[in-house]
């Protein structure tokens, strides 16, 4: 008789231990849910584009087109080119270019 008293309670212990963890869970604190940006690559922590200053170096203007040249302001990356076709088209004096 001992034995099945023993039984009956040790199964009474965990049924009420496991209703006592999904209470516990269900009156957890709420959390606010943050939106995941997805990057282009898929990747959660890409990093930034680095942007550096470009400066207008010469404005060459023909007929058909217009080419703005710049100069990157650490002058470790290549000369940036700038074509359009609009004849109205006016080169800015300096703007962000990305970094090479």
């Amino acid at each position: 008789m001992n034995e099945s008293r023993l039984i009956y309670y040790t199964k009474r212990f965990f049924i009420l231990f496991f209703l006592f963890l999904i209470v516990s869970k269900s009156w957890a604190p709420a959390r606010m849910h943050k939106n995941t940006i997805i990057y282009p690559t898929g990747h959660k922590y890409e990093q930034k584009e680095k942007y550096e200053v470009c400066r207008l170096k010469k404005e060459l203007r023909k007929p058909t087109e217009i080419k703005c040249f710049y100069t990157r302001q650490d002058k470790r990356g290549s000369e940036l080119i700038i074509t359009n076709d609009q004849p109205t088209f006016s080169c800015l004096k300096e703007m962000k270019c990305k970094r090479e």
